[in-house]
């Protein structure tokens, strides 16, 4: 707290001649004693003037961020807050801007200069404020023209209500419901930002399903009212295609919510993994990025839906997948990184199953699905698992072959992991000196040259290029495919 009493002092000292009051979700938060990013002031004139006043004494960049609603950002580093946003008040004064707010518990403020004592100063936009934040914990709309103001807020609800852990009232969740074709009119990266924070919540899948039954899911990815529309005696779920994917997503999230107990000897190591979230966009976490995945890895299901002998199959259905969603996540912005990511486990989302199949996985199937998977390895084994958790209530499939696969997928982590923690094997050897020495062509024999080399060196049995050569000679001439002397 000292550290923002200094920040807001050196904004205090620079606020001469105007009205600057903090508003929105930092009034909220520090009210609520919660973690903050960021401040929201608004200003009762020249707001450009005065964001580039505060700028100055701050020693920090000015964004202009949004032209239609005169909004600036000063970035900060190194700092109690990543960010301060200013705007021009919502009206002529404070109680209209209040007025103009999305939800009640956003509708506070309190002029800077009296930052210390704040609470003995709160602005509110009518008596039931205090009580929504504190007492009923709940997502109230400030007016009914709310969303109509900004579609945009209906998202929102969701997405504070997930954070806060608040409920959305019956009455807002009316309004969203007759309000969710108009979310057409907000831009796609707007409505991802908002989406991916509500799924970066552990308990997300709760929300998303209010969101769901409000309507806002089909208006915003169509691909989710074809999944409804499919006929459901195509799929074993009563819901269809949709009640699948959506149980798949929950089951993920189950998973990574209790990781301590599906992989109990790899769980810190997967933990880690999930915190890594920098590869990917802002706001976009690796785990809400996974239940995004499993919403969409039967997308393509119902175009390649065809019955064979009776039994119907859906022939090619990830690699069909996996380019639909590649052009829904274009279209809305996301980064190549993200993409990457998405369409990866989505074309692979099939191998895990193949792989526990069979009784016996070799060391090489895994090895071959380690290179391919490769950093992604513990996301597609939890999507797969996913996958075959969401027939659980449904009885499919017996449960020996759900714990058998299940015990499959942790050897297979565990395995990962072993291989992940190993120290790199030094090169001895290279495709280009058994070409030349031996007088090879480029071809598949030139890897399994080098994987006889890669495999005897991790049972120590060669340890330099000699020892590599030598049974590499000794391989070919098995082969019978080397019939000069050798002489290394």
């Amino acid at each position: 707290m000292n550290k923002l009493n200094e920040l807001i002092n050196k904004v205090n000292n620079s606020s001469q001649n105007f009205d600057v009051y903090a508003v929105g979700g930092f009034s909220r938060d520090i009210i609520l004693k919660r973690k903050y990013n960021d401040i929201d002031l608004v200003v009762d004139k020249d707001v450009i003037n005065y964001s580039k006043k505060i700028a100055y004494s701050l020693k920090s960049k000015l964004i202009n961020l949004d032209n239609a609603s005169k909004t600036y950002r000063i970035m900060l580093k190194n700092n109690v807050v990543t960010h301060i946003d200013i705007s021009h008040f919502m009206g002529k004064t404070i109680e209209q801007d209040l007025q103009n707010r999305d939800f009640t518990i956003n509708a506070i403020a309190f002029n800077i200069k009296y930052f210390k004592n704040f609470k003995e100063h709160l602005i509110l936009n009518d008596r039931d404020t205090l009580d929504d934040l504190l007492k009923y914990k709940i997502i109230n709309t400030v007016s009914l023209e709310s969303f109509i103001m900004d579609p945009l807020r209906m998202l929102r609800a969701f997405r504070l209500a997930a954070e806060l852990n608040f409920s959305v009232s019956q009455k807002t969740l009316k309004q969203i419901r007759s309000n969710a074709k108009s979310i057409s009119k907000v831009a796609y990266e707007k409505i991802k930002n908002e989406f991916f924070r509500t799924l970066s919540v552990e308990n997300s899948t709760i929300f998303i399903k209010k969101m769901d039954k409000c309507g806002l899911l089909s208006e915003i990815f169509s691909e989710i009212g074809i999944m409804k529309e499919t006929c459901n005696k195509y799929y074993y779920h009563p819901g269809g295609l949709f009640q699948h994917s959506f149980e798949t997503m929950k089951s993920v999230e189950n998973i990574l919510n209790n990781l301590e107990k599906y992989f109990p000897e790899n769980f810190l190591d997967i933990q880690q993994h999930f915190r890594d979230d920098n590869v990917f966009s802002e706001n976009i976490t690796r785990s809400g990025l996974l239940k995004f995945t499993a919403l969409f890895h039967d997308n393509a299901k119902p175009e390649t839906a065809k019955f064979e002998r009776g039994k119907l199959h859906f022939l090619e259905h990830e690699e069909v997948g996996a380019k639909k969603i590649e052009k829904i996540m274009s279209t809305m912005k996301f980064s190549k990184k993200d993409v990457e990511f998405v369409t990866l486990l989505v074309k692979q989302h099939m191998r895990p199953s193949v792989l526990t199949r069979s009784k016996v996985i070799t060391r090489r199937a895994l090895l071959k699905f380690f290179k391919n998977i490769g950093d992604n390895t513990a996301d597609l084994i939890i999507l797969a698992m996913s996958d075959w958790h969401s027939y659980r209530r449904l009885n499919v499939f017996p449960k020996e072959i759900l714990k058998f696969q299940e015990k499959s997928v942790r050897e297979i982590i565990k395995f990962y992991y072993e291989l992940k923690k190993l120290k790199p094997i030094p090169k001895i050897i290279d495709g280009n000196i058994i070409m030349k020495k031996f007088d090879l062509k480029p071809g598949p024999l030139i890897g399994k040259l080098l994987y006889f080399v890669s495999e005897a060196q991790k049972k120590g049995k060669i340890y330099n290029t000699n020892e590599a050569l030598d049974l590499v000679f000794s391989k070919i001439k098995h082969m019978k495919l080397y019939k000069l002397n050798y002489d290394r």
